[in-house]
């Protein structure tokens, strides 16, 4: 892709959009080796992305280098999600972001249909910008909070939403009234999206969907491993408000008593969700807010 419009530079005249290819490996994860201090997760799903024949896996070539990259994913037939947009750092500054987003745009025009998401870190400025400037509006924020899991007390109730429990199971989670302080979202896994009965189909098949209480909560979770020992995650959750502390505080313990060492939510940044959380002894782990944009 090479565009003549105002405002581009002769570094943007030369750089080439196009379709990722097995060849760009080695450059890429020379590239991703400078993001995050090194910890970027693009190492982790590069091959993923490169077989999803449903999205589109792009990068930004300049010259002989791989300058940058982003992949465009299918959620569902009108749902789509942002994600992997990364410059290399001798780039920055050049609005190769912003053509890389273009171009992903393009693409998403050409393949899909409703609409797409992205999430960004809510001190990452220049995507704010470029997010405004492409007509997406904010429409959620989420903030990281977490707490040491317990094995003391009595054993919380949690069983497993069983396979023929999923139509109930979903018209719970569905007028969940703390979805609308979810602002509507539920997590994929690093990936927002509205609420459909085949994303909690697919906890249910893993095994990560919980009833709680005799049906007074609905709950998916996720393992993380990391080098202290194990984690579960809060992916999506549904209860009335008033019961969400007694719900959070119950996770910890079953958490702790099936051999996890801490417990996170990525958690809707609400009032009464905030409230539960500090009450149930969550603290806030990051110093910044995720921010969800759409358009």
């Amino acid at each position: 892709m090479r565009s003549s419009s105002p405002g581009y530079s002769p570094s943007l005249a030369q750089l080439v959009c196009r379709a990722a290819l097995p060849l760009d490996t080695p450059q890429v994860l020379e590239l991703a080796r400078h993001i995050w201090n090194g910890h970027d997760y693009i190492p982790f799903v590069w091959q993923e992305w490169l077989a999803d024949a449903e999205g589109f896996l792009a990068v930004a070539e300049y010259g002989n280098r791989i300058a940058g990259l982003g992949k465009l994913t299918r959620l569902a037939e009108d749902e789509w999600w942002l994600e992997g947009l990364r410059v290399h750092p001798d780039f920055e500054g050049r609005g190769f972001a912003t053509h890389i987003h273009r171009y992903l745009m393009e693409r998403w025009r050409s393949l899909g249909k409703g609409v797409v998401r992205l999430a960004t870190a809510s001190k990452r400025l220049a995507v704010h910008r470029i997010c405004e400037k492409l007509g997406f509006q904010k429409v959620g924020e989420f903030g990281a909070y977490e707490r040491q899991a317990q094995s003391e007390g009595a054993e919380p109730d949690f069983r497993l939403v069983a396979g023929e429990e999923i139509d109930e199971a979903f018209a719970f989670a569905a007028q969940s009234p703390l979805l609308p302080l979810s602002y509507s979202l539920v997590d994929l896994g690093w990936q927002w999206a509205k609420p459909r009965q085949d994303y909690l189909q697919r906890y249910v098949v893993a095994a990560q969907a919980y009833w709680w209480r005799e049906r007074g909560g609905l709950l998916c979770v996720a393992e993380d491993e990391e080098d202290e020992g194990k984690s579960l995650l809060i992916r999506w959750v549904a209860c009335a408000p008033p019961a969400l502390e007694n719900l959070l505080v119950d996770f910890a313990r079953w958490a702790g008593q099936n051999g996890y060492h801490k417990v996170a939510w990525i958690a809707p940044l609400q009032a009464p969700i905030l409230t539960a959380l500090t009450a149930a002894g969550y603290q806030a782990t990051w110093d910044f807010s995720l921010y969800i944009f759409e358009k």
